[in-house]
């Protein structure tokens, strides 16, 4: 992947830092939102496993206050995370003014190794 597809590709896929981390709120757990892109989110593993086979309805809560009612299916886990596609996706607009938001607050992250 060349640097120019890594950079539009991170525009799409917000990463949290910890004290920034949203909720998925669900029926069976509330997960710490790590990673969030438009149709999917990497989520915390908490011994409460989404269902692969069912959509399981959640809220996405952000720091900001904003709720956003969706649904999560797991597609796979890999280590002690959760990645699940999102019944309703995560606006662009919703996206980028989160990342605005952290930007403003944080800074730009250094790249991970540095």
């Amino acid at each position: 992947m060349s640097d120019s597809e890594a950079n539009r590709r991170s525009l799409f896929r917000l990463r949290f830092p910890l004290a920034e981390q949203p909720l998925l709120v669900t029926e069976l757990e509330d997960y710490k939102v790590i990673e969030l892109a438009e149709k999917s989110a990497r989520l915390k593993a908490n011994g409460t496993t989404l269902c692969a086979d069912n959509w399981t309805p959640g809220v996405l809560k952000l720091k900001t206050g904003l709720e956003i009612p969706t649904t999560a299916k797991l597609s796979r886990i890999e280590d002690d995370h959760l990645i699940v596609f999102l019944g309703q996706n995560i606006t662009q607009k919703v996206i980028i003014s989160e990342q605005r938001r952290l930007l403003a607050k944080y800074g730009k992250p250094t790249p991970q190794g540095q």
